[in-house]
C-alpha cells in the first residue's frame, strides 16, 4: 500500500484544522506530561501535528511516508524509517517520552504490538515513558473497520497487556478520551477542544473512542 498517496487522500485539505487541534491538545493536556527538558520521540509521526506541537528539548520523529520530512518543523529530526529500526537509527540515544499515536492498530500481527513496545522500552532513559492514544474498539465497534489499513483489534487492556509483558508499568489509562477521528461531526474549532478537555471525563465518556495509555519503564 502506497503511504503518501493513502494518507494524501485522507487528510488532504485538513491539515491546518489538524495543527489546530493539536495545538491545543499539546499545551493544554499533553505538556501536562512532558516536561520541557525530555527529549521526545513520536513513533509513525505522519504529518508531525503533535512532534511540531510539544516542547521538549530534543525531537524527533520517524515514520515510513517519504513526506515527514517535509511536514516536521526544523527542531525535529525527522526521520523517514520503520519503528522496528529505532534503536540502529538513534544509534544508543536514549529518549525520555515517546509517543505512539493511532499507529498499533496498523501493524500486522500483536506480535508486532509486544516487539515495538520492547524495543521502545529498551531506548527510554530511566523513568522514561510511553504515551499511547490509541482507537479503542471497544467503543469504536464496526467503525474500527472504516479506514483500509486497519489491521489489528485493540483496546485499552490489550495495549497495557501488551506493555506489561514488555515489564512496562502502568501510569495512567483514560479508557474514553479523544473522539475517534477529526472527521467525526463534533465540533472542532479550538476553543471546542479546550471546553471538550476541560470537562474530561464528561466529555470522553459521551464522545471518546480513543483510549489515553501512558507507561513508564
Amino acid at each position: 500500500m502506497e503511504l503518501k498517496e493513502l494518507y494524501d487522500n485522507r487528510f488532504s485539505n485538513e491539515d491546518r484544522k489538524r495543527n489546530a487541534i493539536w495545538q491545543v491538545l499539546c499545551a493544554s493536556f499533553f505538556q501536562k506530561f512532558i516536561p520541557e527538558s525530555h527529549a521526545v520521540l513520536d513513533i509513525a509521526a505522519g504529518r508531525c501535528e503533535f512532534i511540531n506541537n510539544i516542547k521538549a528539548s530534543e525531537k524527533y520523529a520517524f515514520d515510513l511516508n517519504p513526506s515527514v520530512t517535509d511536514f516536521a518543523a526544523q527542531d525535529v529530526c525527522a526521520v523517514n524509517a520503520g519503528c522496528f529500526s529505532l534503536k540502529e537509527r538513534l544509534d544508543g540515544k536514549q529518549i525520555d517520552t515517546v509517543f505512539i499515536s493511532n499507529f498499533l492498530e496498523h501493524l500486522e500481527t500483536k506480535d508486532e504490538v509486544v516487539k515495538i513496545l520492547h524495543i521502545c522500552s529498551e531506548i527510554l532513559s530511566e523513568n522514561g515513558q510511553i504515551i499511547i492514544l490509541q482507537p479503542n474498539i471497544k467503543y469504536v465497534k464496526g467503525q474500527y473497520w472504516d479506514f483500509i489499513d486497519h489491521k489489528l483489534a485493540l483496546t485499552d487492556l490489550s495495549v497495557t497487556e501488551a506493555g506489561q509483558i514488555c515489564g512496562l508499568k502502568v501510569k495512567k489509562v483514560i479508557k474514553k478520551f479523544l473522539p475517534y477521528t477529526t472527521k467525526s461531526k463534533l465540533p472542532q474549532l479550538p476553543w471546542i477542544v479546550r471546553l471538550y478537555l476541560k470537562l474530561m471525563p464528561v466529555s470522553g465518556f459521551v464522545f471518546g473512542g480513543q483510549s489515553l495509555i501512558i507507561m513508564e519503564k
